[in-house]
C-alpha cells in the first residue's frame, strides 16, 4: 500500500511568503516532536526546486563530537551535499607549457623564500651548483646558489607545491575530507572560503537554504551546547556563515523551553536566548487540518491479514468509527503526533494477524470488534497510561457532539461487561456516577444521556474499561451472550 499522503497545501503559501522576506536570515520553524516538520519541509522544497538550492543537515549526529569538531562536521555536511548537487562543482588547475610553469614556480619563491634569503642565496657560487635544467623552472633552481642536495630538496618541495596546484579545490576538498574521517582536523579557513563561493555559484539565482533539522531529538545535555555553537557560526545581523540566504532552525519551542528552564532556572531568560535563532519571529508550524482530513484515510490504511475484519475497518466499520474519532479528537487537543498516527499502518500489528479473528453465532462479536479496536489505538498511543491520559484531556478539551459515531452501541457494550443494563423503557433510567442513562429510539444510537453528556459518558466508561483490564479475555469463552 502506498504511503499517505499528507496534504501541505494550506500551510505551503504562508511559510513561502515567511521564506522569501528579505532579510529574513534566519528562522525558527517549531512545531511538537512527529507532528510532520521534516515531512513538510520535504515536500515543500521538492515543490519548489524552481526557487530554492536547499542544505538539510541533521545536528543530531554532532552530539558526542568536540565544539571544534562539531564546525568542522558542518562544513564536512555542507560539503557532501553540495557534491549531490554538482559532483564537478569542484575545479582542477591546469598547468600548460613552459609560462604556466615559470610562472608557477615564481610564485612558490616567493611564498618559499624571504627576498634576503633569496639574496644571500645567489651571492655564494661554487662548483657543485647546477647551471642548467631541461626546463625553465630546473634552471632556475641552479642560479639560488644551493648545493645540489639542497636544489634536489628544494626541486621536491616545488613539485610537492605543484602537484597540490594542479590538484586545485578539488585536492584540497579530498585532503579535507580524509583529515576529518581519520579525526585529524586541521584549520580550514580557505575551505569555507570555497563552499562559500560554490554555494553562491550553485543556486544560480535560487535562495540557498540551509535547514538545520531534529534539533528537538539531541539529548539535553548536549542541545545547548550545540545551539550556542551554532549561533558563534552566525557572522552578522544580516549574513549567514557561507553565504546563505537563510538558516532554519527545526525544533519544538515549547519543549526547548522546558529544558533550558530545567537546567538554567525558572527566571533565566528563555526568549531573549533564543532570540538571536530568528530574525523576526518564530515560525509555528500547525498542518492540522490537513492531517484531520486524513485521519479517516489513515485508519482504513491499517496493516490488516485478517479477511473477517475487512468490514469492521471499512468505511463504516466498528473499528474504522471507533479509532477515527479517537484520532480526529486526538489531533484536535494537538496529544498525537503524526508518527503515532502512522504507526498502525506501517507495522503489522498481532491483534491484526491471520487468524486472529473469527465470528461466532453463540458470542457476543461486536465486543470482540471493539476489544480489538482499543488495542489498536492503546498501540498507537504507546502505552495504556498514556492512553488514559490522553483520553481524561480529550473529555476536557471536546467541542461540539461528532456526529455519525454510534457512542450507544459502544456504551451498552461497556455497561453490560460492569454487569448493568439500560433499561428498555424509555421512561426508565440507568444510573451510573452522575449520569443518568435511558434508551431514547429518537436518537441516532438508541440511547439518551441528561444534559447531552453521552459523549462524556462515554470516555468516563472507556477509562474504566480500560483500567479494569475489560479489553483483556482469557479466552473467547468470556465473550459468549
Amino acid at each position: 500500500m502506498a504511503d499517505i499522503k499528507i496534504s501541505i497545501d494550506t500551510v505551503k503559501s504562508d511559510f513561502d511568503s515567511v521564506l522569501s522576506m528579505e532579510k529574513n536570515a534566519r528562522i525558527f520553524f517549531s512545531g511538537q516532536f512527529g507532528i510532520g516538520k521534516a515531512y513538510f519541509l520535504n515536500e515543500f522544497f521538492n515543490s519548489l526546486e524552481e526557487k530554492y538550492d536547499v542544505f538539510h543537515l541533521y545536528p543530531v549526529n554532532y552530539q558526542i563530537s568536540s565544539n571544534e569538531d562539531i564546525l568542522e562536521l558542518i562544513k564536512y555536511d555542507i560539503l557532501v551535499e553540495l557534491l549531490k548537487k554538482n559532483k564537478d562543482i569542484l575545479q582542477e588547475n591546469k598547468i600548460e607549457g613552459i609560462k604556466d610553469s615559470s610562472l608557477l614556480f615564481y610564485s612558490w619563491i616567493k611564498k618559499r623564500f624571504s627576498v634576503n634569503s633569496i639574496l644571500q642565496s645567489t651571492i655564494s657560487l661554487g662548483e657543485s651548483y647546477i647551471e642548467a635544467f631541461s626546463d625553465p623552472v630546473s634552471s632556475s633552481l641552479g642560479k639560488l646558489g644551493r648545493p645540489l642536495k639542497d636544489l634536489l630538496e628544494i626541486d621536491r618541495e616545488f613539485q610537492e607545491f605543484k602537484k597540490e596546484y594542479k590538484e586545485g579545490e578539488k585536492g584540497l576538498v579530498e585532503k579535507y575530507t580524509k583529515e576529518i574521517k581519520a579525526k585529524n582536523i586541521s584549520e580550514t579557513d580557505y575551505l569555507s572560503h570555497i563552499l562559500k563561493e560554490k554555494i553562491i555559484q550553485q543556486k544560480d539565482g535560487k535562495r540557498s537554504i540551509l535547514v538545520l533539522d531534529d534539533i528537538d531529538r539531541i539529548d539535553p545535555n548536549h542541545v545547548f551546547r550545540i545551539l550556542n555553537i551554532l549561533s558563534a557560526y552566525f557572522e552578522k545581523e544580516h549574513e549567514n556563515k557561507f553565504g546563505f540566504d537563510s538558516v532554519i532552525i527545526v525544533a519544538d519551542y515549547t519543549n526547548l523551553k522546558h529544558i533550558f528552564h530545567h537546567k538554567y532556572g525558572t527566571k533565566t531568560n528563555f526568549s531573549g536566548y533564543l532570540d538571536k535563532f530568528f530574525t523576526i519571529s518564530p515560525y509555528y508550524f500547525d498542518n492540522k487540518k490537513a492531517i484531520l482530513d486524513r485521519v479517516d484515510e489513515i485508519v482504513k490504511s491499517i496493516k490488516n491479514e485478517e479477511p473477517n475484519l475487512n468490514a469492521a475497518i471499512g468505511n463504516s466499520g466498528y473499528i474504522k468509527l471507533f479509532l477515527a474519532h479517537i484520532f480526529r479528537r486526538a489531533v484536535d487537543s494537538e496529544i498525537i503526533n503524526l508518527r503515532e498516527l502512522l504507526k498502525a499502518t506501517k507495522f503489522q500489528l498481532l491483534e491484526l494477524k491471520k487468524g486472529s479473528y473469527n465470528e461466532d453465532h453463540f458470542a457476543d462479536n461486536f465486543q470482540k470488534i471493539f476489544d480489538k479496536a482499543i488495542k489498536v489505538v492503546i498501540l498507537s498511543f504507546s502505552s495504556i497510561d498514556s492512553f488514559i491520559e490522553k483520553i481524561e484531556i480529550i473529555k476536557n478539551n471536546k467541542t461540539k457532539l461528532e456526529k455519525g459515531m454510534p457512542f450507544g452501541k459502544y456504551i451498552e457494550t461497556m455497561l453490560k461487561s460492569f454487569g448493568m443494563k439500560i433499561p428498555e423503557n424509555e421512561g426508565e433510567h440507568l444510573g451510573w456516577r452522575n449520569y443518568k442513562i435511558n434508551k431514547n429510539s429518537k436518537s441516532y444510537d438508541g440511547i439518551g444521556v441528561d444534559n447531552d453528556l453521552e459523549e462524556n459518558l462515554f470516555y468516563d466508561l472507556l477509562i474504566e474499561y480500560i483500567k479494569d483490564k475489560k479489553y483483556l479475555k482469557d479466552n473467547y469463552y468470556d465473550y459468549e451472550n
